[in-house]
């Protein structure tokens, strides 16, 4: 590490890169394997040797920390249901119409197909039904900062391990990055992960983890 307890560049380099870094520990690859492949993609450093040398440090460090148990995650993964909740919308408002917010939410309170409302440090998002949502625009008016309409929502529901589990969400969303889904939000609810993504990508996350899970 350097003075500053940033990772040096070899070390940054594969930090950015997670798929990368298990690789390492799982010696699929070799270190010096790595760094030729660094090199050739422009990254330098003092030599080889010095390259190999912070990779197998780092590679030790990660292994030590056995933070990540795939073998668990797999469980996991398998014990898992989905829902798909389609329809939906996305609406991000200001703090300050809290207040609206709750009167809202209690109004439609047990008649919304889906509702999920977040307060972050510097707005507050809902995910609704559609057939709510243009009440809520209409009534939050000027608080509104966003909104995405036809948006859809795949849901999976995990064993309750999935709460205290290292890697799970970070499994689940590389797998959907990796097949070019972008997720728009990303939201917990104790055992479910909610995945707010375009109708499109919605059904092709729906396919893709429904081969992973029960």
């Amino acid at each position: 590490m350097s003075e500053e307890g940033k990772p040096r560049g070899v070390e940054r380099e594969v930090l950015l890169n997670p798929f990368v870094a298990y690789g390492l520990i799982k010696g699929f690859f070799s270190a010096r394997k790595l760094c030729k492949v660094l090199a050739e993609q422009g990254l330098e450093f003092e030599s080889t040797g010095e390259c190999v040398k912070q990779l197998r440090r780092l590679s030790n460090r990660l292994g030590e920390l056995k933070g990540f148990d795939e073998r668990l995650v797999a469980r996991i993964l398998e014990g898992s249901s989905l829902e798909l909740k389609t329809d939906l919308a996305v609406l991000s408002v200001e703090l300050g119409a809290y207040p609206e917010v709750l009167k809202l939410v209690s109004e439609i309170r047990g008649r919304a197909r889906f509702l999920s409302v977040i307060q972050s440090v510097s707005s507050i998002t809902i995910v609704i039904d559609r057939e709510h949502a243009g009440h809520f625009i209409e009534r939050l008016g000027a608080h509104v900062l966003y909104t995405a309409n036809n948006v859809s929502a795949v849901i999976m529901v995990s064993p309750d391990e999935v709460i205290n589990t290292p890697g799970f969400t970070s499994v689940v969303t590389s797998l959907l990055s990796l097949h070019g889904i972008n997720i728009l939000q990303l939201l917990s609810c104790h055992r479910d992960t909610i995945m707010i993504m375009s109708e499109e990508d919605s059904r092709k996350a729906f396919q893709l983890l429904s081969e992973l899970s029960r």
